[in-house]
């Protein structure tokens, strides 16, 4: 026999359900406004590419995490945000992520990217990193591309291919996931024609050709801390501990110490 009738006027349920929707519908109207403020932001600065700018999230998703009361987790508060973030992205443009698998598991890759831009982007595959990063090159005002961590094991040698000039005008921008201590490699790399912007805690990327295996020391000659992550003769790939600009002096200055063809690829910042 079923005794479960409808709810009275004192029922704890009905009353906890009746408290939720009507923080569901506040919920709602602050969204709105902040999606109405971020559109009135969009309309009054300078257009300046891709309404991307990963530096400012990362410092953002920072604070919020950390102002977060239990008992929301950080993850929660990640994934709201990001979803946020995504929706006014795509209200001032369409962008289009392109994921460069290559040797990597290119489902894993398009988790990655899926969960970072939102279920609402287009995301497509292409089978190698430089095919991803040439869609880029040749949309730098709509596309995005997302390939596997340079040096990371089994994910192949793609990397040297940074240095060509067709990529010059792509930075990276981010490392996937977000979520992780600085002290491990991401997953994924966000190529963009957008310039990097300081986070805090920043690690940057540097390519350059090294065939007299001086790059160390040119590192401590120009006052930058960092170390060599790959090599592919000449090529060498330069991991530096804090945010280093495209048109840093110190980067121009490695060249003094028999390091040439320096290109300082961007950064990027975990939280």
């Amino acid at each position: 026999m079923n005794d479960l009738g409808p709810p009275t006027e004192g029922d704890p349920l009905d009353l906890i359900r009746r408290d939720i929707d009507g923080i569901d519908k506040t919920l709602l109207s602050l969204f709105a406004q902040r999606l109405q403020l971020a559109d009135k932001l969009a309309t009054t600065k300078a257009p300046q590419g891709l309404p991307i700018r990963s530096g400012r999230e990362v410092a953002m998703l920072r604070r919020l995490i950390a102002e977060a009361p239990a008992p929301l987790e950080r993850e929660l508060v990640l994934e709201l945000w990001r979803a946020l973030i995504g929706a006014n992205v795509r209200r001032q443009r369409v962008v289009d992520v392109i994921v460069g698998g290559g040797r990597a598991d290119p489902t894993r890759l398009f988790d990655v990217a899926r969960r970072h831009f939102g279920s609402r982007t287009r995301i497509s595959h292409v089978a190698e990193p430089q095919a991803a990063l040439q869609k880029a090159a040749e949309n730098p005002q709509s596309c995005v591309a997302v390939t596997p961590w340079p040096a990371a094991p089994g994910v192949g040698s793609w990397w040297p291919a940074l240095s060509e000039r067709r990529f010059h005008d792509l930075h990276l921008i981010a490392g996937l996931p977000l979520l992780g201590p600085a002290t491990e490699d991401p997953e994924a790399c966000v190529f963009a024609a957008t310039p990097t912007d300081q986070a805090g805690n920043d690690i940057t990327l540097l390519i350059a050709f090294d065939q007299h295996h001086r790059a160390q020391r040119a590192l401590n000659e120009a006052g930058l801390t960092g170390k060599e992550v790959a090599r592919s003769e000449p090529r060498v790939l330069l991991r530096i501990e804090g945010f280093v600009a495209v048109n840093d002096p110190r980067a121009g200055a490695l060249t003094s110490y028999g390091v040439e063809g320096v290109r300082v690829l961007g950064s990027y910042a975990r939280i």
